[in-house]
């Protein structure tokens, strides 16, 4: 029984001093702000480290980790590129790719896109682009038939389906004037692939075969080749190893260079959310100091009849910390609750005011996902408990401390 004392102690104090008003209203205010701290920043974890699954998942599948384009195009003999890219340690697989850029009418309404010449099969090395393709529009892709698979967005755009012909428009071959009508190809549209973001605006794919047609390539001439590794965020120096065996010269590029702020502002915005966290439980942990402050001025001949029947400091010490650690662990607790069921309801209800609204959260133009998207990590939950329960462990040992200064005689003459 004495081994239990303290806590005995510490949670009677904490369930009678709740019915004093002034108390109550602090030691309550300091459990809301645990629970506050630690259910927001369970939710926002939740919510970058769903960006940073899409962002492996989704973005990651139709861009290429890495490319080697030719610095003088085309890429000669890209097959032997592309060998040596696979035999490179840290490379998953490697695709040739025919990169253009043009403009695509149809009845009036034009679009800028972005188009890539791919081989099907040999892309899914590199991306894995086929789960986002309407399945007919895969299959034309792999049989090399002429047309284009076109982002959702775009054909939206252009007011289009699978079967429509478009104006695709390209620069004039070897120009020689600045100022040069473009070649206008007619081309049936395959089908269409939705990511979910600004890529459904910007890209468009074709047949490698067909690009080479409308570049006057020969069969082993390309625009580069897109590899695969195995650290996305060690990309650029994988990919640099490859370009170095080659004799051709060759760019050295990556996602990093042109998407990697992506990654930087989701660990950014991590960072930042558990440096809210931190204040949010500080200023709690502050309400559980003054709520102890005047729990123990309240308990002042208690304590001092305590001490005349033989109690220690050490004893009142750890009573208090208890009556104080008892609103952090509870505080953590709820949190905890409604950090987890926020963090797996938040896409939805975001979703359901986006309907009532007629609002879009995430604009596609501008994100690489047009969804609010949440993955809860029990690895955080843990974290973020831990860290804010010790936070208001230790805000408990100053003004428990404060016990130790009663003196009984001095207390009860009064």
């Amino acid at each position: 029984m004495m081994r239990f004392l303290a806590l005995f102690i510490g949670l009677r104090y904490h369930r009678f001093g709740h019915r004093r008003g002034l108390v109550a209203f602090i030691s309550r205010s300091s459990t809301i702000g645990i629970a506050l701290g630690v259910a927001v920043l369970i939710i926002g974890l939740s919510v970058m480290n769903g960006f940073q699954k899409e962002l492996n998942d989704r973005f990651l599948s139709v861009v290429s980790q890495g490319e080697l384009p030719a610095v003088q195009p085309p890429l000669k003999q890209a097959s032997k590129l592309a060998t040596i890219a696979r035999n490179t340690p840290n490379v998953l697989g490697a695709a040739p790719y025919i990169s253009m850029n043009g403009l695509l009418a149809h009845d009036g309404h034009l679009s800028a896109v972005g188009i890539r010449g791919i081989e099907p099969e040999l892309q899914l090395q590199v991306t894995n682009l086929r789960p986002f393709v309407q399945p007919n529009a895969w299959r034309q892709l792999a049989e090399a038939k002429p047309g284009l698979v076109l982002g959702a967005q775009i054909a939206a755009k252009l007011d289009v389906h699978a079967g429509d012909v478009v104006t695709l428009m390209l620069p004039a071959k070897n120009q020689t004037r600045s100022l040069q009508a473009p070649r206008r190809v007619r081309m049936p549209v395959l089908g269409t692939f939705q990511i979910g973001g600004q890529l459904d605006g910007q890209l468009a794919f074709m047949a490698l075969h067909q690009a080479q047609l409308l570049n006057g390539w020969k069969h082993d001439e390309v625009t580069g080749i897109s590899v695969k590794v195995t650290d996305p965020l060690r990309a650029t120096h994988i990919v640099r190893q490859v370009g170095l065996q080659y004799p051709q010269l060759v760019y050295v590029q990556s996602w990093t260079q042109q998407y990697g702020y992506l990654y930087q502002d989701i660990q950014m915005v991590r960072t930042i959310m558990y440096a809210i966290m931190l204040l949010i439980v500080a200023v709690a942990s502050f309400n559980i100091i003054s709520t102890l402050i005047l729990a123990v001025a309240d308990k002042r001949k208690d304590l001092a009849i305590l001490k005349t029947l033989g109690a220690q400091d050490g004893l009142l010490i750890r009573a208090f910390m208890v009556y104080g650690a008892y609103n952090a662990i509870v505080g953590c607790f709820w949190g905890i609750v409604f950090g987890v069921l926020g963090s797996w309801w938040l896409p939805d209800v975001v979703a359901f005011i986006e309907r009532i609204t007629g609002r879009r959260l995430l604009s596609p133009d501008v994100y690489f996902v047009d969804f609010l998207p949440s993955q809860l990590d029990w690895t955080n939950v843990a974290l973020v408990s831990v860290t804010a329960a010790g936070i208001g462990l230790l805000a408990t040992i100053w003004p428990a401390s404060q016990a130790r200064h009663i003196q009984p005689a001095e207390e009860l003459s009064n």
